[in-house]
């Protein structure tokens, strides 16, 4: 894969959709340092837009505080063709760097899922615009596109506002609604990035 800029619509890069989650400490903070991170420690990525924020009730285990929810838009297009020979090993590469920001943060590694957390980030979905796809993986620590995004308001929603011309959003917003997971999970608004996503501005 070679960048040509000399046509964009053959530019390589890849669009990266990562959901935000927080219920420790100071969620604002967590949610902003997060983004401060995610722009410092991967090279060649910008944050293209961010999704509004949302207060959700927590999925799994309920007996746990509330999260700040989101989701960012990502765009990275300094591909390294040494490193990144397949898509296997840019995802192993990104789980990895983004791994470190949480451990950054201050997350622990947990034994249990559906515990607190400082912050996590799940990589949602990434797109290849240079073989116009969305990437698929099957490995036993990634799986692309995220299994759970259909039964997940707090991810579903955010979506929505980054790019609610996707009719398999809308209609996984709807069918979710008509089942038990769905009517459980509470959503609001709570806030937005401000335009340099530097501050969470409220509702």
């Amino acid at each position: 894969m070679k960048l040509d800029s000399s046509n964009n619509s053959n530019i390589c890069y890849y669009d990266i959709y990562l959901g935000l989650g927080s219920n420790v400490g100071i969620l604002e903070n967590n949610l902003l340092n997060t983004v401060l991170l995610i722009r410092k420690e991967i090279t060649g990525l910008n944050i293209i837009n961010i999704s509004d924020i949302y207060l959700s009730s927590p999925v799994g285990n309920t007996n746990q505080p509330d999260f700040l929810n989101c989701v960012i838009l990502c765009r990275l297009t300094e591909i390294n063709q040494n490193l990144h020979k397949t898509y296997e090993d840019f995802g192993k590469w990104l789980l990895f760097k983004l791994k470190n920001i949480e451990k950054k943060l201050g997350r622990q590694k947990e034994s249990l899922r559906y515990l607190p957390r400082v912050i996590d980030i799940d990589i949602l979905f990434i797109y290849d615009n240079y073989h116009r796809k969305t990437i698929k993986l099957n490995l036993p620590e990634l799986k692309l596109p995220h299994q759970e995004i259909k039964n997940r308001k707090f991810v579903l929603l955010p979506l929505l506002d980054l790019c609610g011309n996707l009719k398999n959003i809308k209609k996984a917003l709807t069918e979710i609604d008509k089942t038990d997971a769905g009517l459980f999970q509470k959503i609001t608004r709570y806030g937005r990035f401000n335009k340099n996503f530097t501050k969470i501005l409220k509702f």
